[in-house]
């Protein structure tokens, strides 16, 4: 996986957010519901974030570590 840093060495343009991995973002995809909509997670947190900061808002850059996930649940899921 790559880094924050990693990302922005390769695009080379400023980042204005992160978006987390999450099982919600695709099963809102599958249901045709919007991620902004699923109200108190971590994904709809960070697009409103991301969209404040268009016209100029200032919000701290959040979610820039990604959480460690042991090898059992690598390997089982869960």
């Amino acid at each position: 996986m790559l880094s924050v840093d990693d990302v922005k060495e390769i695009l080379r343009v400023p980042l204005i957010g992160v978006i987390p991995e999450s099982q919600s973002v695709l099963q809102a995809s599958n249901s045709g519901t919007l991620t902004i909509h699923l109200q108190g997670s971590d994904v709809a947190e960070a697009y409103s974030d991301v969209i404040a900061r268009f016209p100029g808002e200032d919000r701290p850059m959040r979610f820039l570590q990604a959480p460690k996930v042991g090898l059992l649940k690598r390997l089982f899921g869960g």
